[in-house]
């Protein structure tokens, strides 16, 4: 576990595809929350937060990546966290309009 820590590269990896997995699951229960509505507000709450601490980890661990593999993960991290953000923003700001 601390050779996994010490090399930057594999956690962004690491980071970036648990958050490409949580993604999933999340628009996955979203198309099926037409039944299961409950269980898809459950979720969200647990993945969201998961999703958000992996992403923000990756994010940081990408500065220390050395060469040229720095900039797409850099990238992917930040778009991660703006989508994130986005879609937090688009929950609180429609809250008043579903009943």
């Amino acid at each position: 576990m601390e050779n996994f820590f010490k090399n930057a590269l594999k956690v962004s990896i690491a980071s970036l595809v648990t958050s490409i997995i949580l993604y999933v699951v999340i628009i996955i229960l979203f198309l099926l929350s037409v039944v299961t509505a409950n269980i898809f507000g459950a979720v969200i709450k647990i993945t969201v937060p998961i999703l958000t601490l992996v992403t923000i980890i990756g994010f940081i661990y990408s500065f220390f990546i050395k060469g040229k593999q720095k900039i797409p993960f850099v990238t992917l991290h930040f778009v991660s966290l703006c989508a994130i953000s986005f879609g937090i923003y688009l929950v609180i700001s429609f809250q008043g309009f579903a009943p």
